[in-house]
């Protein structure tokens, strides 16, 4: 037994030493003297400030350790701080480090607070620290990367566990444009060594504005991290919030059970998978009270290796997609892909909503065969029924499917299927539109190409897209048709009061809506040979159309209509909310478009009507508010409906003498016509001024007065027209209106744009009207003209009265 007492008496004598070492260390090494070079190190190796404004103190009981105070660090190059702890506590175990293995016995952090950002190129703002440091020159063959090295051997790094507390993160990301908070972040964790599974129990708060966030957020598992092979496991993961997260307000989001994600081969594996979400979800239709539940005791899906596995995978949901109640459903009980094989059972998925639309849509896929490689899908059929009102609208389709999982390729080479509009408001009370198409896509590189082909009433409809960036979609498309009636298809929403069905209140004020915009980026060209659409009608309809950065230009537009043309561009802006519009019609008949608009048809002839429009606003009452821009129009042979100017003044007589206006309202049996109409008008604001306006007759002739106000947010008219006699030398006509030529009268125009009102102020006008009766009956009973001088046309009124007493 001598070499057994010979090893306990040098072990124990090796423990003393180590003893009396540690304690000589505490006792007579202030750790505080290497702040400096500690400092000077980091600033030498990382060119970032490192500033430790508190104690750093030494312990040995129970482990060899250390305590640092107040201690910052810089982001590089710079003095802004990346990251601060309030308090830092390591421990190692001593005895591994004479094998050459560090232990860290427990990481203890107090008061975390931390600058997290991602920039603009991808790049995270703390890489610096976790890869290789550079190189000192002359001295290659320095370990780099903060690896620990004992004699040529690497040391292993191994932590019993590790415990934030109070800890505070920034969290920016300039590529996609997200600032977030996260507060009060407590985490726990077991031993942590890579590729050694470790228990995590974490809490926090996360806030922000952009998305907007404000929830709690708790997480419990047992994880594994691989950071070499890009491997990630948690096992019983379970993962509570509640609050506010980026869409959705979550009164309750549970998720639990096994998943793996293998970045090397891109596969993951999850098991006994349970979500649960009650909340309210937004969007521009937005969801509340969805109740949401995900059960998948099976998933497993290497895309790139051409394995998919799901067993008993089943989704449902309920809830109100506005104010309608929805319900969604999918279920796919067993689907195996592999390299060799492929099989399952049927997969099948339905949508419905019960409202004022009711949408019931229904997914199902069948007959699986052939290898990952060459997937075969007998039959993918999607069918539907949408009933608004009396109006039905079904339809159903099918192809089968080609598809390769590792090339990531799909095909639908042979699509078919029917559109069927029943409606009481069609010629002939039904419509069924064949239609027949194909689709190709590339997922590797996001591309897809896809073409359709419809009957519509005899005529073809041809549309085709080629869409790339599928994270930021891409289109290129065209549309081509003989004739398209928007009208028959899309009908406008039929009258009903101010509620709905179901009591849905429809809004006053209607909203604009053109966030849409802002997830689009496209081109395309739009040819129609006929198109009817809101009541109007054109011909040889041509434009192109450019959509990007929430922005959507029309341009070369061109149509034949109303005996005329149409010829300019629209544009409608997103981030501004604002719509402009700068058409010119030329030579079109202005009776029959103006009724097919669902105007009154007020204005009759041959126009060219030219229009340089903006309007911005939310809802449809603030886009009239801001309205702003000109117009102009000239007219021909044409007509004013609601008045006869003309018949009007010939019944001045017994309103003369009163000294009283003629005030009477719109008829459309009543129209004054002219030869020729031109007027100028510039809106501000919603408000319309008439610049200018022209009207030559053959016994009249009309220019603007004062006011010439037109209202558009209040649809009314508050303007006057100054009406002048030019001509009444022949015609019965214009012998009534000899008492009036060249006697200019105002016609005040006012009342809403539907019935408006005309009074003839013949208060303003008697004077003159006197003046000329007194002319012409000196000129008819007298014979005297009365343009002759005054002494001279006293003198020969003296004489023939004279002669009238004789």
């Amino acid at each position: 037994m001598r070499w057994f007492k010979r090893i306990a008496i040098g072990a124990a004598a090796l423990l003393a030493v180590a003893a009396i070492g540690l304690a000589a260390l505490v006792l007579l090494v202030d750790p505080n003297h290497y702040k400096g070079p500690v400092a000077d190190a980091v600033k030498k190796r990382y060119d970032r400030t490192l500033r430790m404004d508190g104690n750093v103190r030494f312990s040995v009981f129970p482990n060899l350790g250390v305590e640092i105070e107040k201690l910052s660090l810089s982001e590089p190059r710079s003095t802004q701080i990346f990251a601060a702890v309030d308090t830092a506590r390591v421990s190692v175990a001593v005895l591994p480090l004479l094998s050459g293995r560090i232990v860290v016995d427990r990481v203890r952090v107090v008061g975390l607070k931390a600058n997290v950002v991602r920039y603009q190129n991808g790049k995270l703002n703390f890489e610096d620290l976790l890869g290789p440091a550079p190189k000192a020159p002359g001295q290659p063959g320095q370990p780099g990367g903060g690896e620990l090295d004992a004699g040529g051997r690497p040391l292993s790094f191994d932590v019993a566990g590790i415990e934030f507390s109070g800890g505070e993160l920034a969290l920016r990301d300039y590529m996609k444009g997200t600032s977030m908070r996260v507060e009060r972040l407590s985490a726990t964790t077991g031993r942590v060594a890579p590729r050694v599974p470790f228990d995590m129990d974490l809490s926090a708060r996360v806030l922000g504005q952009s998305p907007r966030v404000d929830a709690t957020v708790q997480v419990q598992g047992r994880l594994t991290v691989d950071p070499e092979r890009q491997f990630f496991s948690a096992k019983g993961f379970d993962l509570k919030a509640t609050g506010v997260l980026p869409s959705i307000r979550a009164t309750a989001l549970t998720a639990q059970g096994d998943i793996a994600y293998d970045g090397l081969r891109q596969a993951i594996d999850a098991s006994g998978v349970s979500i649960a979400f009650q909340g309210d979800v937004a969007g521009s239709r937005p969801l509340s009270g969805v109740d949401l539940r995900l059960e998948a005791p099976r998933l497993n899906a290497g895309v790139a290796e051409g394995r998919v596995q799901v067993e008993k995978l089943s989704l449902s949901a309920q809830g109100k997609l506005g104010a309608d109640p929805f319900e969604l459903s999918l279920s796919a009980p067993a689907l195996h892909v592999s390299p060799t094989s492929a099989q399952g059972e049927a997969l099948t998925a339905r949508v419905s909503v019960d409202g004022k639309r009711d949408l019931d849509l229904r997914l199902a896929l069948s007959g699986l065969s052939g290898t990952a490689d060459k997937l075969s899908i007998e039959r993918l059929a999607l069918d539907g029924e949408l009933k608004e009102g009396d109006r039905v609208v079904r339809f159903s389709s099918a192809s089968p499917v080609l598809a390769s999982l590792p090339r990531r390729k799909v095909s639908l080479p042979q699509l078919a299927g029917q559109l069927d509009i029943q409606d009481p408001a069609l010629p002939a009370r039904q419509m069924a539109i064949p239609i027949k198409g194909n689709l190709r896509a590339n997922f590797e590189k996001e591309h897809a190409v896809a073409r359709l082909d419809a009957t519509i009433e005899g005529g073809a409809f041809n549309a085709t897209a080629d869409i790339s960036q599928f994270d930021e979609p891409r289109i290129v498309f065209s549309i081509a048709a003989d004739a398209l009636d928007l009208d028959k298809l899309l009908p406008a929403a039929r009258p009903g009061g101010p509620a709905g069905a179901g009591g849905a209140r429809v809004p006053a004020d209607p909203p604009v809506k053109l966030s849409a915009l802002e997830d689009i980026t496209a081109s395309g060209t739009i040819k129609i040979g006929s198109l009817v659409a809101r009541g109007l009608k054109a011909g040889n309809v041509s434009a192109s159309v450019r959509v990007a950065r929430g922005r959507a230009d029309v341009s070369g537009l061109k149509a034949s209509l109303y005996g005329g043309s149409l010829s300019g561009s629209v544009f409608a802006d997103a981030a501004t909310n604002r719509i402009g519009l700068a058409p010119t019609l030329t030579n079109v008949s202005l009776q029959p478009l103006l009724s097919d608009l669902g105007h009154k048809d007020g204005l009759i002839g041959r126009a060219t009507v030219a229009l340089n429009l903006t309007a911005t606003g939310k809802t449809v009452g603030q886009m009239k508010r801001g309205l702003n821009g000109t117009a102009s129009l000239a007219v021909r042979d044409g007509a004013v409906k609601g008045v006869n100017i003309a018949q009007s003044l010939r019944e001045f007589h017994s309103l003369l003498s009163a000294r009283k206006d003629d005030a009477r309202q719109h008829q459309d049996t009543l129209q004054t016509d002219f030869s020729e109409l031109q007027a100028q008008l510039v809106f501000a604001s919603g408000i319309g001024t008439l610049r200018s306006l022209a009207i030559k007759a053959p016994l009249l002739r009309v220019s603007e007065g004062e006011p010439a106000r037109i209202d558009i947010p209040g649809e009314r008219f508050d303007l006057v027209a100054l009406v002048t006699v030019v001509n009444t030398s022949t015609g019965q006509d214009g012998k009534d209106l000899a008492d009036l030529r060249n006697v200019t009268v105002p016609v005040h125009v006012a009342g809403p744009f539907a019935a408006p009102s005309y009074t003839i102020q013949w208060s303003k006008v008697a004077t003159d009207v006197l003046k000329n009766t007194v002319r012409n009956k000196l000129k008819e009973e007298l014979g005297i003209e009365p343009s002759e001088p005054g002494d001279k046309l006293r003198g020969k009124v003296k004489d023939r009265l004279k002669g009238l007493f004789r």
